[in-house]
């Protein structure tokens, strides 16, 4: 590997970390203002997902 190829790849690492950091914080932080709901619970009830899903009896 040339060190053009290292450098990428350290790049790419340090930027997929930061992404998930960042996606820890923003989930904490909306789990706090909305009540211990989380984001994805949101998003499926939002689009119905759930009612879909409970009806398979």
């Amino acid at each position: 590997m040339d060190a053009e190829t290292i450098a990428g790849l350290a790049g790419l690492a340090v930027g997929l970390l930061v992404l998930l950091g960042l996606s820890v914080f923003e989930s904490r932080a909306y789990r706090k203002e909305h009540d211990g709901e989380g984001m994805m619970h949101h998003w499926l009830v939002a689009h119905h997902v759930l009612g879909r899903v409970r009806r398979r009896h």
